[in-house]
């Protein structure tokens, strides 16, 4: 499929548009938004740009045509400081924010990596002293991340990283599947051509990086927000927003071995096809069917670890 660079441009503007006005979610903090435009724009840019390459076509005012760029997004790669406990910046776009919100992202970050793991103490003095940072922006940051739940207070050691119990994730699996399942089935009917190639191209970036267990949690994360943002519902948008932040607090199940990311694989592979035929019963029951199986590989994952 070949577009112009101007009605992509279009194209870009209305889905950034559309996905501004179903959320006010920061892109930073939910990053799928911005993740799935960007790599809409580069899959074009990609096409666009080797074609003027080609043929040597020159752009407006007989100026040489911009050069194609990758038509694949990469992962960004891992940047840290302290051996690798967090990471030493944070996207362009938060240079005017207060330290307190960068502070929430490095902190949530290493979270989401299990840097710090379940249960884990949060103090103020390490933090500051590792983040450079005084302690009124660290103070912030833990004060979000508790309204997240992402860390609580214990009666006897005081913040930690919130450890759910069994029960807690068991719950967290049953809203997921609703929830997700929904998402997935408005996808269906709502979801524009160009979303649908975008979520081709991360199955596709998928397959790459099955071997990477870190990158491939965080691509996981960012191919189901897709899906929610592709289903074009606030609602839904603001209730798995929720759940995606639980979900922060459990280590990925892929990365216990190679089957469950190859079974994962398929599974994503099925929904997006069912997408694509504008199924909506069969999207959700494919979703479905992946969240059970991740529920299962979870439960298997706590026994052997309990």
């Amino acid at each position: 499929m070949h577009m112009s660079t101007h009605k992509y441009s279009c194209m870009d503007a209305a889905l950034s548009l559309s996905l501004a006005t179903n959320t006010a979610h920061d892109p930073l903090l939910f990053p799928a938004q911005a993740h799935l435009s960007r790599m809409v724009l580069m899959t074009d840019k990609s096409e666009s740009g080797n074609a003027s390459a080609r043929t040597g076509k020159r752009g407006r005012g007989g100026k040489p045509a911009a050069p194609g760029k990758l038509s694949r997004l990469q992962v960004d790669p891992p940047h840290s400081i302290g051996g690798g406990a967090f990471p030493d910046n944070v996207p362009d776009r938060d240079d005017n924010r207060t330290r307190g919100t960068k502070a929430y992202q490095l902190v949530r970050h290493a979270i989401a990596t299990g840097t710090l793991k379940p249960g884990a103490r949060v103090m103020e003095s390490e933090l500051a002293a590792l983040l450079n940072m005084s302690r009124t922006p660290i103070r912030e940051a833990i004060a979000a991340l508790e309204a997240d739940g992402l860390i609580s207070l214990d009666t006897a050691r005081g913040r930690i990283v919130t450890k759910l119990d069994y029960q807690s994730i068991m719950e967290l699996y049953a809203v997921r599947e609703v929830l997700e399942s929904t998402a997935a089935a408005l996808a269906a009917r709502n979801a524009s051509e160009m979303e649908i190639l975008a979520l081709r191209e991360m199955i596709e970036m998928e397959e790459e990086i099955l071997d990477d267990a870190g990158k491939l949690a965080d691509h996981n994360r960012k191919f189901h927000e897709a899906i929610y943002y592709c289903s074009h519902n606030r609602y839904i948008l603001k209730m798995l927003e929720y759940i995606q932040t639980a979900m922060l607090l459990l280590q990925p199940a892929g990365r216990t071995g190679n089957e469950r990311r190859e079974t994962a694989l398929l599974e994503h592979r099925a929904i997006i096809e069912a997408i694509e035929a504008r199924d909506p019963s069969a999207a959700e029951t494919a979703i479905r069917v992946h969240v059970r199986r991740a529920q299962q590989a979870r439960i298997k994952l706590l026994l052997q670890n309990h």
